[in-house]
């Protein structure tokens, strides 16, 4: 009811308190209100810019569509036009043709797009390449017969341009007629030839080259190349391919006047040149057009200019192709090149070779080679084991690099030195001034970069390395079209390779330094190795070792040493000893300062562990040659810098327990090797080379020793290894739990037959194995079948061995024949290497190995060849002399035959005798029906030779390794050569020393100054050496003296009274070293029964 109150009334809770209001809350609630709203509005204008966008869209795609319809109306009255045109054209005709055409331009360019206006495209290429005015002139160039209209025309056709081009590149379904007509337009509108009918002098610039440029602008060169490789090798005879491939040269050309014209050459090459097997993507009658319009001069001296700047940020794959490409069109060019040319086309091979990942382009299979053999030559066998990683077709182009031809056309242009050089004298008064003016003939630069050049190349094709290095040996230098005409000869004219490098590497301020550090006696500093100052100088040295080493493959001792034959002097060769024996010891003692992956300078393919490795074999190569044939001075191989020898011994032992009780050594960085104890490993093939590696990483000491032991004297060597023998020993007996002073129980018996030595040993003691390092009793049956008397302190096995050996070596047995200088080598008969046969070298070698263990010297001479098989070593031509001295007479004719070779009628075969026949057998594949020619006869040489000194006796030798190292470990054994491995086998080849004898006697039941020793030493003293090496025999059973001196012999030598009959002889016990000698009273008595005695090898019993 209406009481005339104005005032509300006042609402009361009767709830309770009033309720409180979050502020916070309150502010957050209105900031997402604030937010939704925001939100919603950003959602209308999104929905009303994507309304425009579309009806944009879709106004544009009306008016394309309304566009195209009229584009197709105005393109069949322009075709119509055309063809009622006569055959000359009037201004009125001009004018309308004209104006047509721009309009059916722009009205293209407004509507297309790629994926809908393709054959419309198309169209217009052929609509614009009709012929007007009776065929003399195309439509396109109709606009230009008017002076206002060529402005705008260009204009068009410089946005047109662009668009076509981009289209090449870009659309994936081309037919072959679509393609051609784009390419024949895109061809004539860069023809200047298209615009000479233009007529009158209404056109003052021809607008080809302009147009031209525009299309290199637009990135055609990459456009072309697009296609190009979107098209099947299999279609190379389509047009489309020959069009783009002369359009892209032209377009290049286009701009060779100009600032742009670099540029230009570096997208060719990039995109066109780097185009995977480019030669044979285009048809023969192509390919010849191709070459002669392609700009190779002005290419090869941009990239010389640039070094290649322009490319290097290529992958592999773009690289490789590049460089078969640039290979497949310089090739048949090289001879006829300019001096500049020549270089930058031996430059840019060498840079981009360079640029190639050593074995990206070769997969090599693994030559099983056994865990014993060095793989140091293995390239010999690559050649038949390698496999491409490569297309076939690429690696055909590829071969042109190491072609012989080839490789002596690029040499035989290089420009001769302008600059001649002053040779540097030398600093070392016993290495006099050598330069005959060699250097002069090859400017520096030149040789650095051949030197470059062929490294990479021996790098990078491995299975070829061989053959590159045959083909180098014998080139002359001398005149830009010199080439060689004596591939394959033996004999050097002219100044060669090998000598014009040499000089350059000791022209070096490198060699100055090597020279110094000699003569001062001063250590080098790796840093030497490291400073990128050298690199340079090490590319010369890794090239002439790799030549070198290369060159006395097949080079035989008397031509070594002859300065007519040998193309490096004596002289030179003694200072080139000098200087890769330090750098070699400087690599192997720095091992683990220095990363063998690292590169010396920018070249990827000469790492430090590369040059070690190549200078290591020729330091191994030319000591071999002055083992055998001494023309170095004494001593000449030992290391120069100071070396405490005790320090030096203590410490390689040390390392030598630490490997040995470390059963699963790891390098430095790791990772675990692929040996156990560095011993052999049965199933796990590793060559010797690998070994070694990996044990200079663990310790540079056994480094220095397992690869160039000769830098360290040889005594001292043996010492060591006697330290080793020790060392073992205590290791044995400490896993047995017993004192070296308790004497052990035996870990075998054999009861041997005197008359079936070896075949009771082979029976009773060939299953120990390795176990045959410990103690064997040893009892022998007489003739009755009863055991003699004696007990078999060291001395009865010493008898057994002494036995064994006599009549396991005699050639009468059949393992074993004897070359001219009676040294024994395995049997090369086929039934030597069956299964029973090896199983005998095998017990042979643990046998062998029991004497090196316990300093047992046996009486057995042993051919050179076969000994530096066992250690892992390949044989060369020098060795065969001492094999089979008619056949190396016959090869050496064969090296230095002049005549024509072919009439020799020789195959790449040898002939066996085996049993009466004749067994032919092939060197290579096929080998019965490939002639040895000039060319390949160095092949044939190293194949026979190899043959005859390695794979014959390649199973036999790898059997007796087998045995051998069972007992001597075989980084022990790779510390000696052959020739110092026959002296720890059988003592040394020096006089018996009387001193040394008298010093290291012992006397049972005389005394020194008894009158019967007084005229005992007193007859060994008139004794001739013949007659002291008798004695000597008659008492140990071996005439050479032991290696460090008697006083090595275990038992001592002992001079026993054996009573007062003077009628008796003198006899002896080997196996004890013991002379029993009958107290005489008179000397000439005295000196009549031991001379008989020893002359007769009378007087041999058992104690």
């Amino acid at each position: 009811m209406f009481d005339g109150s104005f005032k509300p009334k006042r609402a009361i809770s009767l709830s309770g308190n009033k309720q409180q209001v979050d502020k916070q809350k309150l502010l957050r609630q209105a900031q997402e209100e604030r937010r939704i709203r925001e939100a919603e509005r950003a959602r209308q204008k999104a929905a009303e810019r994507i309304q425009a966008w579309y009806r944009g869209r879709s106004v544009a795609i009306k008016l394309r569509q309304e566009a195209r319809s009229s584009w197709d109306q105005e393109t069949r009255a322009l075709a119509l036009k055309q063809h009622t045109q006569g055959a000359s054209l009037s201004p009125a005709s001009i004018e309308q043709l004209s104006q047509g055409t721009e309009s059916v331009v722009q009205r293209f360019l407004f509507f297309f797009r790629p994926n809908y206006d393709h054959q419309r495209l198309v169209q217009l290429c052929s609509l614009l390449l009709l012929s007007v005015g009776g065929a003399k002139s195309k439509l396109f160039t109709i606009p230009y017969y008017r002076m206002s209209d060529q402005a705008k025309w260009t204009i068009l056709l410089g946005r047109l341009l662009p668009v076509l081009v981009k289209h090449v590149g870009e659309y994936s379904s081309w037919c072959e007629d679509d393609a051609v007509q784009l390419f024949s337009f895109l061809d004539a509108v860069t023809s200047a030839e298209s615009y000479q009918t233009v007529q009158g002098s209404a056109l003052a610039i021809n607008p080809s080259k302009g147009l031209s440029q525009k299309l290199f602008k637009a990135e055609a060169l990459l456009h072309c190349a697009r296609y190009i490789t979107s098209i099947s090798i299999d279609d190379k005879n389509r047009a489309s391919i020959t069009k783009a491939l002369l359009l892209s040269i032209r377009i290049c050309r286009a701009t060779d006047d100009g600032q742009e014209y670099p540029q230009a050459l570096n997208q060719f090459v990039t995109h066109i040149l780097a185009i995977p097997l480019l030669p044979n993507r285009m048809p023969i009658e192509t390919l010849s057009v191709f070459t002669s319009r392609l700009p190779l001069e002005a290419i090869l001296q941009h990239l010389s200019a640039t070094s290649c700047s322009g490319v290097s940020n290529l992958g592999q794959a773009t690289i490789t192709p590049l460089v078969a490409n640039i290979l497949a069109f310089g090739h048949q060019r090289v001879a006829k090149m300019s001096f500049p040319v020549s270089s930058a086309y031996l430059r840019v091979l060498t840079i981009l070779l360079g640029m190639i990942p050593k074995d990206s382009i070769e997969a090599v299979v693994q030559v099983n080679t056994g865990d014993d053999e060095d793989d140091e030559d293995i390239e010999w066998k690559l050649e038949a084991s390698s496999a491409s990683k490569l297309d076939p077709r690429i690696m055909k182009w590829l071969a042109l690099a190491y072609d012989s031809k080839h490789l002596n056309e690029i040499l035989g242009s290089i420009a001769p030195s302008t600059s001649p050089t002053s040779p540097t004298s030398p600093t070392s008064p016993t290495s006099p001034t050598i330069y005959d003016g060699t250097q002069d003939v090859l400017s520096s630069e030149a040789i650095s970069e051949i030197t470059s050049l062929l490294l990479n190349l021996i790098t990078l094709f491995p299975s070829q390395k061989p053959n590159i290095l045959n083909g180098l040996m014998y080139f002359k230098f001398g005149g830009k079209s010199k080439q060689t005409t004596n591939s394959g000869g033996g004999k050097f004219f002219g100044i060669s390779i090998i000598k014009i490098f040499l000089d350059a590497f000791m022209s070096t301020p490198l060699y100055n330094k090597l020279l110094q550090s000699m003569t001062r006696d001063t250590p080098l500093s790796i840093h030497i190795i490291l400073d990128p100052a050298h690199e340079r100088s090490w590319s010369l040295l890794a090239f002439v070792s790799e030549l070198y080493c290369q060159i006395m493959v097949t080079m035989g001792d008397d031509e070594f040493h002859d300065d007519t034959r040998n193309p490096i002097s004596l002289q030179s060769v003694v200072t080139l000893c000098s200087v890769v024996k330090d750098i070699a010891f400087l690599l192997w003692w720095n091992d683990n300062a220095l990363d063998m992956e690292s590169s010396l300078g920018e070249s990827k393919n000469l790492k430090v562990g590369y040059l070690r490795e190549i200078v290591t074999k020729l330091t191994r190569q030319l000591h071999a040659r002055d083992s055998r044939r001494s023309f170095c001075p004494k001593d000449h191989w030992l290391i120069t810098m100071p070396l405490d020898m005790t320090a030096f011994k203590n410490a390689v032992i040390q390392d030598e327990e630490n490997l040995s009780d470390d059963q699963s050594p790891q390098q430095a960085s790791g990772s675990i090797m692929i040996m156990g104890n560095l011993g052999p490993v049965r199933g796990q093939p590793i060559s010797r080379r690998q070994r070694s590696t990996q044990l200079a990483r663990l310790s540079p000491r056994l480094g220095v020793l397992n690869n160039i032991p000769f830098v360290i004297r040889f005594k001292d060597r043996v010492s060591i290894f006697r330290a080793f023998v020790e060392s073992d020993r205590r290791r044995a007996h400490k896993a047995s739990g017993l004192s070296l002073d308790f004497h052990p129980h035996a870990v075998g018996e054999a009861r041997i037959r005197r008359d079936n030595v070896f075949e009771d040993g082979y029976e009773q003691l060939n299953n120990l194995g390795p176990r045959l390092k410990g103690r064997i009793a040893i009892s022998f049956i007489d003739q009755y079948g009863m055991q003699e008397a004696g007990i078999d302190g060291g001395g009865v096995f010493k008898e057994f061995l002494t036995s064994l050996v006599r009549q396991a070596f005699d050639t009468n047995y059949g393992l074993f024949k004897n070359t001219s200088d009676q040294l024994l080598y395995p049997n090369p008969h086929r039934f030597a290497q069956e299964l029973a046969q090896l199983k005998h070298y095998e017990f042979l070698g643990r046998i062998l190995g029991k004497a090196l263990y316990e300093g047992i010297l046996i009486d057995a001479a042993f051919a050179g060849f076969f000994l530096a098989k066992c250690l892992g070593q390949v044989n060369y031509l020098d060795d065969l002399p001492s094999l089979d001295p008619e056949l190396y007479r016959g090869l050496m004719f064969l090296k230095n035959y002049d005549g024509n070779v072919e009439d020799l009628s020789l195959y790449f075969t040898v002939d066996d005798e085996e049993m009466g026949n004749t067994i032919t057998r092939e060197l290579i594949p096929n080998g019965s029906n490939v002639l040895v020619t000039r060319q390949n006869r160095i092949k044939y040489i190293y194949l026979t030779a190899h043959y005859r000194l390695n794979t014959q006796i390649d199973r036999q030798c790898k059997a007796f390794f087998r045995g051998l190292s069972d007992l001597i470990d075989p980084k022990w054994l790779w510390m000696f050569n052959q020739q110092e491995l026959q002296i720890m086998f059988g003592g040394a080849q020096t006089s018996i020393s009387l001193t040394d004898l008298q010093q290291n006697v012992v006397y049972s039941s005389f005394e020194v100054t008894d009158p019967t020793i007084q005229y005992f030493w007193s007859v060994v003293e008139e004794m001739c050496e013949e007659d002291r090496r008798l004695l000597v025999k008659f008492i140990t059973s071996c005439a050479r003296p032991p290696l460090l001196g008697f006083a090595e012999l275990n038992p001592k030598l002992c001079i026993r009274n054996a009573g007062s009959s003077e009628d008796r002889l003198p006899t002896s016990s080997t196996c004890m070293n013991l002379l029993k000698l009958p107290a005489f009273t008179s000397r000439q008595k005295l000196k009549e029964k031991l001379i008989y005695a020893i002359r007769s090898e009378a007087g041999f019993d058992l104690s």
